[in-house]
């Protein structure tokens, strides 16, 4: 019988486990916080909790899988390496169980919003299709019950990149590269090596897409044969009028989104009609109210300097910048240039905050409040009529909250207490 050892007893990883037992592997599952209590469903349907990592038999392991969470750092990680075990993530794990056609898409920001939208569009052009990987349910629990009709619009992290070797993509594009998670990779040269790894998963004559800024900036780690897709096709000739309108990341997301489309027989009128039907996903760059003539924006979900830049450059007025949370290893002097003439006041929180001020405390208004409600209040009291509140942190949320949805909808909650004068 073969064995399969899994680390990392997230979302992902027990869906892996899953997957694991339902091919008739022996399973055994290790989980650095989670005890029996919490894993009691899964020790029920057969997985053997490893609670001492010593003692664990490399010899009996045929197949180590890894969540996306994981360290390559992690003791387990490199013993495995050690014992020349088989090392896969719980993506590969899937792929290697689906036959059906599959798009996907990395990047540094956008990912989400592209995924829905191509997901969006595919649906409301007749065509089955369905988002995975990064976002909606794990590939692991679509694998166990797969739809052959479906197309697979799969998005995936730098994480899940590292672990897969499986050419299983149709169409596949990188939108962007910048500075992030530099907590795990050593530079950003090998964070954007494990981006680079999408061109590598692709079948044969498949088409890969990446941005003007990733052909610019990492044309060493790009193959020969790459498509820039902004330059593909006539902006003007695909993207309705008022679409033109939005940010340079707006148009560009929907650009990605037509050529993954395109290959599914999808015409330049089905997309436009299904970009006009599409909400985006909340905490992006998300309106919440005006209170007092003053704009709140909720940009939750930008947890990157980058993304922050993105952010700040479509509000339309002055704007007070709620930034913070667990720093990502990135300096925040970027922002020194981008923000001049356009933020007014930087509100920091969390455990960044101190980085934040020393950062760019001599070159902005600065404060440094103890909560995201303290925050939301002290935007309000600096704020006038016509300025623009928005939350857009820069870094991860785990200090203060479950995740980046949950700060996002406290957010709100605050802002719209202000109304009823909370």
């Amino acid at each position: 019988m073969q064995r399969a050892l899994v680390l990392g007893l997230g979302v992902s990883g027990k869906a892996a486990v899953e997957l694991l037992l339902a091919q008739g592997y022996q399973v055994s599952g290790a989980d650095d916080k989670a005890g029996p209590e919490q894993l009691k469903d899964l020790i029920s349907r057969g997985m053997y909790l490893q609670s001492n990592l010593e003692a664990i038999d490399w010899s009996q392991i045929n197949l180590f899988v890894v969540s996306p969470g994981i360290s390559p750092q992690h003791p387990l990680y490199r013993a495995a390496l050690l014992h020349q075990i088989e090392i896969i993530g719980e993506a590969e794990l899937s792929f290697r169980n689906l036959s059906q056609p599959a798009v996907a898409i990395t990047g540094t920001n956008g990912k989400t919003t592209v995924t829905l939208l191509v997901e969006h569009i595919l649906n409301a052009s007749g065509v089955k299709a369905k988002a995975l990987g990064n976002v909606g349910s794990p590939l692991s629990v679509y694998a166990l019950n797969p739809d052959p009709g479906c197309v697979i619009v799969a998005e995936l992290s730098s994480y899940q990149l590292e672990t897969m070797t499986t050419p299983v993509f149709d169409a596949a594009v990188i939108l962007n590269i910048t500075p992030d998670h530099l907590d795990r990779y050593s530079s950003m040269e090998e964070y954007a090596r494990a981006k680079c790894r999408l061109q590598n998963l692709l079948k044969p004559s498949s088409p890969f897409f990446v941005s003007k800024q990733v052909a610019c900036q990492f044309a060493p780690l790009l193959k020969p044969g790459h498509i820039v897709y902004t330059q593909s096709e006539s902006v003007e000739e695909i993207l309705p009028p008022e679409y033109r309108e939005l940010g340079e990341h707006d148009i560009e997301n929907a650009m990605a989104a037509w050529v993954l489309c395109k290959p599914f027989k999808i015409t330049a009128e089905q997309f436009r009609n299904g970009l006009n039907t599409f909400t985006k996903p909340h905490h992006r760059i998300e309106f919440v109210a005006t209170i007092d003539g003053v704009h709140f924006f909720d940009d939750s979900k930008g947890t990157n300097i980058d993304a922050v830049i993105r952010a700040v450059q479509t509000m339309k007025g002055p704007v007070i910048l709620i930034a913070g949370g667990v720093d990502k290893g990135s300096s925040y002097l970027a922002w020194k240039e981008v923000f001049r003439g356009k933020v007014k006041r930087i509100i920091a929180i969390g455990q960044a905050a101190p980085k934040i001020f020393q950062e760019l405390n001599p070159f902005f208004e600065m404060e440094i409040v103890d909560s995201l409600s303290a925050a939301v209040k002290a935007s309000a009291g600096h704020a006038v009529k016509g300025d623009h509140v928005l939350l857009s942190p820069g870094c991860s949320s785990f200090d203060m909250f479950r995740d980046y949805a949950h700060r996002g909808e406290e957010f709100q909650r605050t802002v719209l207490s202000l109304r009823r004068g909370g």
